[in-house]
C-alpha cells in the first residue's frame, strides 16, 4: 500500500473525527473571572461570608455542568478599575446601590478601557428599575437584571453572556440550536430567565443520558445545548431571527413591547404572525401578564403562558417536551390519543417499522419528526426532513422506508466505532461493541475499540476491492465487574490460597455474577446463538514492555445448547474462569518476572462472535493467523520492514501457540519464505476447531474443554481445502497447485496468495501499515477469514485482535569483519534482542547428542525445575535446545510456558540435522520473550548462518546434570551482543573482545 493511499485514508479520518469530536470545539469563550463591582454592605450580603461563589458552584453542580466561575468582588470604581488593568475578567457585574450614578459612569470607563468587556448591571430592589429600563437604561451596559435574592439570576446572567459570545460560532460549525426569547421587562426576565436555563440544561441532560454514549462523551455533548438569546424589542429580534432562522429550536415572546421606537401592546401577536409566515413549523410560545391573550395565541397556532402564574416553571417544561422535541416522541392516533412513545432513536426506529399509516401522516404532516430530531441536535437530518411533503412520494411507504433510513444511518453515525451502553436493539449489529458492564476495557479492549474506530472511520474498501476489513461482533464486561466480584465474595486473597489452581477454579465457579450482568447476557444469548470466544482484557494485557500474551485463558463455547438458562451457564463460567486465570501459576510466575503485584491487575473480559462456518458437527474459520509489521528474520530481498504474517487453517490457537504454519510477506505474498522442498516437511497436518457435539461443558480444561483435533482428511470433506491446499507430487518431487490429483496435501494457500483468489495480502498489509502508523511502532495482529463472500459481494478480513511490538531502544551494531569465530560460543544471523550483557556466567542446554524429541515434556519440566532454581539464586541465563521453544506441539520443540523459563536472558532455537523447525514467530511465547529484550535466537544448520561451539561448551564446569540437561557455570562472565538492526548476535567467550557502536 502506498503512502499517499495511506495519508488519504488517514484524511479520511481526521475528517470524521473531526465530526465526531465538534463538541470539543462548542462554547470555545467561557465565563471563567466575574468582577463584582458593589458596596462593602451589599458585597457582604451577597457573598454571606464569600458562600456567594459556592452558591453559584452549587447552581453549576446541581445542573452538572462544568466550569464554575470564580467571582472577585470590589467596593469602589476605582479598585474595579485596578483590577481590570491588572487581572483578565470575562465580564463585570455592576451592583447598583445607592449612588445609582457612580455605575453608571463606572460602566461608561469600564468600555473605554475595554469595549468588548461584558457589563451587566444588577439592580437592587424592584422599585428601582424603571430608573434603568426602557429609554433609561445605560448606554454602556449590556443587560439590567434584579437581585431577587435567588442566586441561579447570577447564574443566567452567565450563561447569556456565554451564549451572546458563542452563538455564531457554534451554530457555524455545530449547528446548535438557537431559542430566541423577547422580553422587555427586567422583573419579569430575572425571574423568567433563570427556570429558562434550568430547564433547558435539565432537558439536555435528560436527552444525553437517554443516547447510547459513554460518560467521556456525555460532557461535551452538553456544550451542544441550545443557545438563548434575548431581544427587548422587534427590530432586535426579528435581526436575530433571520441571523439564525435555520437554527430556531422555538421563539418565546411577550406581547408588549418596543416596535419602531414606540411601545406595540401587539407586538409579540405580530411578530409571532411573522415567524409563522417565513417558518411555520417553528414552535412559538407566546407569554403575557393578560390571560385574556390566550386567545390569540391559540389563533396564532402558539402555545401561552400567563406570567403571574404559580406553575410557570412546570408550563414551561410542559411546553419544552410538547412542542421542541424534548422528552419522549409521543406517537398518537388520528384523534391525538397516546398509543406509544420513543425515548431514543433506537427505538423509534423500532416503532417506525409497525406504526400505522395513519399515525404516520398525522406526526409527518406536522413535522413532529423534524422537530423531535431538531431537539437532539441532528440539525442536518432535521432539516432534509422539513423540506420533505407526502405529496413528494408514490406512497407513505416509500417516505416510511426514507425516514427508517433516515434514522438507521443516525443511529450508525452516533455510534460507529464506539463502546456503546448495553441495548438491546443494538446487539446484532456488528459495528458496534456493546458494553456488558462498566470500568476500564483492558489491554485488549483498548485495540478492539482503537481498531473498530478506525475500520468505521476509513474507507478501507476504497483500496481493497474485493476484501471488508471488520471486526467480529464484540461485547465487554468491563473491569468494574471484576473488582465488584473479588470484593462481593472476598477472593482478594486468591493469589494467597496454598490450595492448588483446580480448587481456586472450583472457588470462582461457585460464586455468582451481579445480577445486573446475569441480566445483560440473558438478554445477549437470546439474540446471538452462534459459538462465542471467551477472552481475557486485562489491564495489563498488550502493554509495551510486558505484554502479559498468552497469560491468561480463552474459552471457544458452541454456544449451542437447547436450554438458554445451560448457555448462560456456561458463558458466565467462562468468564468466572477468566477471572480466576489472573491466580494461576503462570500468570504468578510471570508477574514474578516482570516485577508486577497480582493486586496491580484488573480484568475485563472480551465475548467475540467466532469466526467460521459449521461443517458437520464442528465449527471453524478457513484461515486465522497473526501478521506483524516488522521481520525479525528477513530472507532474500526482504527487508524487516516488509513485516511477515503466519498463518493457519482452523481456530487461531493453532498459530499462537507455536505449531506448524505457513510464512509468507504480505507485501509479496507470491515469493516463498520457504523453499519448495522444504514445504512438504514443515506444513500443517491438523487443525483445531469448536466441537458443537459438546453441549454439556466443564470448562475446568481451558480451551481443550470444547475444541475437537481434525486432520486435512476432515478438512477436504468439508470441502475447505479447495482454496487453501496443494498437493505434493512424489513423482516429480514437487508441489502442484490445487486438490485435483492424488497425493499428499501440503497447506500453502497458493491459489490466494500465488494466484489471485482474492487479494488477502494486500489486506493484511494496508491493515498493519494502517495501525502501525497510527501507533507510531511495529505491531502484531491477528486475524480470521472465512471463504464465503457477504452480502456486498466481498470477502471479509475479521481482525481479532491489535497489540504493540517492542523494539528496545539500545542498540549495537556488530564488527562483523573483526569477529574471531574461534573466540565465539555462539553467532548467529537470525537473531532478535538489542544491546550487551557482560554478567552471564550460566548456561542451560539440551544435550545435543542425547536429545530425544519424545521426551520434550519432560525436558519442559526439568527446565522449569532450572528456571525456579536460578530465579530463587537471582542468577540469569542462556538457554539453548532444539526446535521451537514454546510450542504448544512437543514434537516441534520445548513445551516450554515463559515462567518456566522466565530468568534466562537468552533463548536459542537450535536447528538439529535431523531435526529442524522454523522460529516460532507469531506465537504468544514469541511475544512476551521479545517484548522483554529476552535474546531470541536461530541457530540454523548452515554453518555460515549461525552456529554453538557445543564442545566448549561441554568442557565448562557442571553444575547439574539431568538425563537431558546440563547446567554449566563459566568462572567468568560471557559478552552478549545483540545487533537487533542486523539480527547479528554473538556470545563470546571470557576475555574475548568484540567491537561494537552503541
Amino acid at each position: 500500500m502506498s503512502s499517499s493511499s495511506i495519508s488519504d485514508l488517514f484524511d479520511i479520518f481526521s475528517e470524521n473525527k473531526y465530526d465526531r469530536d465538534i463538541y470539543h470545539d462548542l462554547m470555545r469563550d467561557k465565563v471563567r473571572e466575574v468582577l463584582l463591582v458593589a458596596s462593602l454592605f451589599d458585597s457582604f450580603t451577597l457573598e454571606r461570608e464569600g458562600r456567594l461563589s459556592e452558591a453559584i458552584f452549587g447552581e453549576y453542580y446541581q445542573l452538572s455542568l462544568t466550569s464554575a466561575p470564580r467571582v472577585t468582588s470590589v467596593s469602589s470604581p476605582d479598585k474595579a478599575l485596578e483590577w481590570l488593568r491588572n487581572r483578565r475578567f470575562d465580564m463585570v457585574i455592576l451592583m447598583v446601590g445607592i449612588d445609582r450614578r457612580a455605575n453608571v459612569d463606572l460602566a461608561a470607563r469600564i468600555k473605554r478601557l475595554d469595549p468588548n468587556m461584558p457589563v451587566l448591571m444588577l439592580v437592587n430592589n424592584n422599585k428601582d428599575i424603571h430608573l434603568f429600563s426602557g429609554d433609561n437604561k445605560p448606554e454602556h451596559v449590556d443587560w439590567v437584571f434584579v437581585w431577587n435574592g435567588d442566586t441561579p439570576v447570577f447564574l443566567a446572567m452567565i450563561k447569556l453572556m456565554e451564549d451572546r459570545i458563542n452563538v455564531h460560532r457554534d451554530t457555524q460549525i455545530g449547528m446548535v440550536r438557537v431559542i430566541l426569547l423577547i422580553e422587555d421587562s427586567i422583573r419579569y426576565c430575572s425571574r423568567y430567565l433563570p427556570l429558562l436555563y434550568s430547564e433547558v440544561v435539565k432537558q439536555t441532560q435528560v436527552l444525553i443520558s437517554e443516547e447510547n454514549l459513554d460518560e467521556v462523551n456525555k460532557v461535551p455533548r452538553m456544550r451542544a445545548r441550545p443557545k438563548v438569546l434575548l431581544a427587548t424589542n422587534y427590530e432586535d429580534a426579528q435581526k436575530l431571527f433571520e441571523t439564525y432562522r435555520d437554527y430556531i429550536l422555538c421563539v418565546i415572546s411577550d406581547v408588549k413591547y418596543s416596535r419602531g421606537g414606540q411601545i406595540d401592546p401587539e407586538a409579540g401577536v405580530s411578530f409571532i404572525s411573522y415567524v409563522k409566515k417565513v417558518a411555520p413549523d417553528t414552535p412559538t410560545l407566546l407569554q403575557s401578564s393578560d390571560v385574556e391573550n390566550r386567545h390569540k395565541a391559540e389563533s396564532l397556532g402558539a402555545a401561552f403562558i400567563h406570567k403571574h402564574s404559580h406553575s410557570i416553571g412546570r408550563d414551561l417544561s410542559n411546553f419544552m417536551l410538547a412542542y421542541c422535541g424534548f422528552g419522549p416522541f409521543v406517537f398518537r392516533n388520528t384523534w391525538g390519543e397516546e398509543i406509544a412513545s420513543a425515548r431514543n432513536l433506537e427505538e423509534f426506529e423500532a416503532y417506525l417499522h409497525v406504526m400505522s399509516d395513519e399515525t404516520f401522516l398525522y406526526h409527518s404532516s406536522r413535522n413532529q419528526f423534524s422537530t423531535w430530531l431538531m431537539a437532539r441536535g441532528e440539525i442536518r437530518k432535521a432539516k432534509e426532513l422539513r423540506r420533505l411533503k407526502i405529496s413528494d412520494f408514490s406512497s407513505v411507504d416509500e417516505m416510511r422506508r426514507l425516514l427508517i433510513d433516515y434514522f438507521h444511518q443516525l443511529t450508525y453515525e452516533r455510534n460507529r466505532g464506539e463502546v456503546v451502553n448495553f441495548d438491546e436493539a443494538l446487539l446484532g449489529d456488528s459495528r458496534y461493541i456493546t458494553s456488558l458492564a462498566g470500568g476500564a476495557l483492558g489491554g485488549k479492549g483498548r485495540g478492539l475499540l482503537f481498531i473498530n474506530n478506525l475500520l468505521e472511520r476509513m474507507e478501507f474498501s476504497r483500496i481493497l476491492g474485493d476484501v471488508e476489513v471488520d471486526l467480529p461482533h464484540t461485547a465487554i464486561i468491563g473491569t468494574d465487574e471484576f473488582e465488584n466480584f473479588l470484593s462481593r465474595h472476598r477472593l482478594h486473597d486468591a493469589w494467597r490460597s496454598d490450595a492448588d489452581f483446580e480448587s481456586v477454579q472450583e472457588r470462582f465457579l461457585s460464586c455468582r455474577l451481579s445480577d445486573g450482568l446475569h441480566a445483560r447476557l440473558r438478554t445477549y444469548l437470546g439474540q446471538v446463538n452462534t459459538p462465542l470466544a471467551v477472552r481475557s482484557s486485562g489491564i495489563l494485557e498488550d502493554m509495551l514492555n510486558q505484554p502479559f500474551a498468552g497469560i491468561y485463558v480463552t474459552f471457544m463455547l458452541p454456544n449451542n445448547h437447547p436450554d438458554l438458562e445451560v448457555r448462560e451457564r456456561q458463558l458466565c463460567d467462562a468468564v468466572r474462569l477468566v477471572y480466576a486465570s489472573v491466580f494461576s501459576p503462570k500468570a504468578r510466575s510471570y508477574f514474578d518476572a516482570v516485577n508486577y503485584q497480582v493486586e496491580e491487575e484488573k480484568m475485563a473480559v472480551i465475548i467475540q462472535r467466532v469466526v467460521g462456518r459449521r461443517h458437520e458437527q464442528t465449527f471453524y474459520p478457513d484461515i486465522s493467523g497473526t501478521a506483524q509489521s516488522y521481520n525479525y528474520y528477513p530472507v532474500s530481498s526482504l527487508r524487516p520492514e516488509d513485516g511477515v504474517a503466519t498463518m493457519a487453517m482452523g481456530l487461531g490457537r493453532y498459530v499462537v501457540e507455536g505449531e506448524k504454519a505457513f510464512r509468507f510477506s504480505p507485501k509479496y505474498p507470491k515469493m516463498d519464505l520457504v523453499a519448495p522442498e522444504h514445504q512438504m516437511e514443515n506444513a500443517q497436518q491438523h487443525f483445531y476447531a469448536i466441537d458443537l457435539c459438546r453441549k454439556d461443558l466443564s470448562l475446568i480444561g481451558g480451551e481443550d474443554s470444547s475444541c475437537v483435533t481434525l486432520s486435512l482428511e476432515d478438512a477436504e470433506r468439508h470441502g475447505s481445502l479447495q482454496h487453501l491446499a496443494s498437493t505434493y507430487d512424489y513423482q516429480y518431487s514437487r508441489i502442484v497447485p490445487g486438490i485435483l490429483r492424488p497425493g499428499p496435501r501440503v497447506l500453502n494457500f497458493a491459489d490466494i496468495l500465488k494466484y489471485n483468489y482474492f487479494s488477502l495480502g494486500n489486506a493484511i498489509d494496508t491493515v498493519l501499515n494502517i495501525v502501525r502508523e497510527s501507533m507510531r511502532t511495529p505491531v502484531e495482529i491477528e486475524f480470521a477469514v472465512n471463504l464465503e463472500k457477504n452480502r456486498r459481494g466481498k470477502f471479509s478480513f475479521h481482525v481479532l485482535q491489535i497489540k504493540p511490538l517492542v523494539q528496545q531502544a539500545e542498540k549495537c551494531s556488530i564488527d562483523v569483519d573483526a569477529l574471531d569465530r574461534e573466540q565465539l560460543v555462539l553467532y548467529t544471523e537470525k537473531g532478535m534482542g538489542n544491546g550487551r550483557n557482560e554478567t552471564l556466567q550460566d548456561f542451560v542446554f539440551v544435550d545435543p547428542d542425547t536429545f530425544d524429541k519424545a521426551q520434550t515434556v519432560d525436558i519442559a519440566r526439568q527446565v522449569g525445575r532450572l528456571n525456579e532454581k536460578l530465579r530463587s539464586e537471582g542468577r540469569e541465563y542462556i538457554l539453548l535446545g532444539p526446535g521451537r521453544w514454546g510450542t504448544r506441539d512437543p514434537w516441534l520443540g520445548i513445551p516450554v510456558n515463559f515462567g518456566q523459563i522466565s530468568n534466562s536472558r537468552v533463548i536459542a532455537e537450535v536447528a538439529l540435522q535431523d531435526f529442524r523447525i522454523d522460529s516460532s514467530l507469531g506465537s504468544h511465547f514469541f511475544h512476551n520473550v521479545t517484548s522483554m529484550n529476552i535474546g531470541y535466537f536461530t541457530i540454523p544448520a548452515r554453518q555460515e548462518q549461525g552456529f554453538v561451539d557445543w564442545s566448549w561448551l561441554k568442557s565448562q564446569p557442571v553444575m547439574e546434570r539431568t538425563k537431558h540437561l546440563l547446567h554449566v557455570r563459566i568462572d567468568r562472565p560471557v559478552t552478549l551482543v545483540m545487533d537487533g538492526t542486523r539480527g547479528i548476535s554473538v556470545i563470546a567467550k571470557p576475555g574475548a573482545q568484540i567491537s561494537t557502536q552503541i
